[in-house]
């Protein structure tokens, strides 16, 4: 996969800013001049030589998708916006499009915009058509301490580097529960207790459904077998980290945490 990232800014002020925002939407890469000293506020992130990163700009999303696919494992590229509105959708697009390569060729059930399931399936790493859904879990497992189950995503992914719970898209043949107890069977080599689960929330996004589930269940994190090239590290949180990962910018900007108000 390629990997992303912004051009160093000019002006020292703006630094906390670039920063922030590379940590914040899981970006690997900084363009610094060798022989600038390197500000304290990039700490934390991994930084890219000068010079070697290939420029991507908003166009159409079909060109923007042939021109990455083109592209060698590994390679720089810069994102280039016209201002910090164009760069976030920018930024947006490259997670999205990170997330749509994972496990392409998998196939997704469709559902029609009720959540009614019409028959048809879909390719992962494809675009879905208007008015098509396919389901997504989140799952949150909660021990008796009240400590959360949060995983690491790998950095080749969209949001590298960023904690979260963990989850993913259901396949074709897939139900909700049984999404859940895959995918985190697979990330996680945990086996979930379907009697310990309940959907806490569902709500309908741009081309998915998503069910959060809370699974009140013990888990060792000994026990976690990481899946590589999706996980790469795994920790315990209470409700009160995951909010202060959130505030720093070390959380998946994606999960909707309103439900942690009644866990803390």
């Amino acid at each position: 996969m390629p990997v992303f990232g912004i051009k160093m800014p000019e002006k020292p002020e703006l630094f906390s800013r670039a920063a922030e925002f590379c940590r914040s939407h899981g970006l690997r890469f900084m363009e610094i001049d060798a022989s600038s000293p390197l500000p304290q506020l990039t700490e934390g992130l991994e930084l890219l030589p000068a010079g070697r990163g290939l420029s991507l700009r908003m166009g159409r999303r079909e060109d923007m998708d042939k021109f990455l696919s083109s592209l060698s494992a590994g390679q720089p590229v810069l994102l280039e916006a016209e201002g910090p509105e164009e760069l976030e959708k920018l930024a947006l697009y490259v997670n999205h499009w990170l997330n749509r390569q994972s496990a392409a060729g998998e196939l997704w059930d469709v559902y029609d915009g009720e959540r009614r399931l019409t028959g048809r399936v879909h390719p992962r790493g494809e675009e879905l058509a208007a008015g098509d859904y396919h389901l997504v879990v989140h799952v949150w497992i909660r021990d008796g301490r009240g400590r959360f189950l949060l995983t690491k995503r790998s950095p080749n992914k969209g949001y590298g580097g960023m904690w979260e719970s963990p989850g993913g898209a259901a396949r074709a043949g897939d139900d909700s529960l049984s999404a859940c107890l895959r995918e985190i069977k697979e990330e996680t080599g945990l086996e979930l207790e379907p009697g310990r689960g309940k959907i806490v929330k569902s709500y309908r996004g741009e081309g998915y459904f998503c069910d959060v589930w809370l699974f009140h269940q013990d888990f060792d994190l000994e026990d976690v077998v990481l899946q590589e090239g999706e996980t790469c590290d795994c920790m315990s949180a209470t409700a009160e980290d995951i909010l202060r990962l959130r505030r720093e910018g070390l959380f998946v900007p994606f999960l909707d945490l309103s439900h942690l108000a009644d866990e803390k």
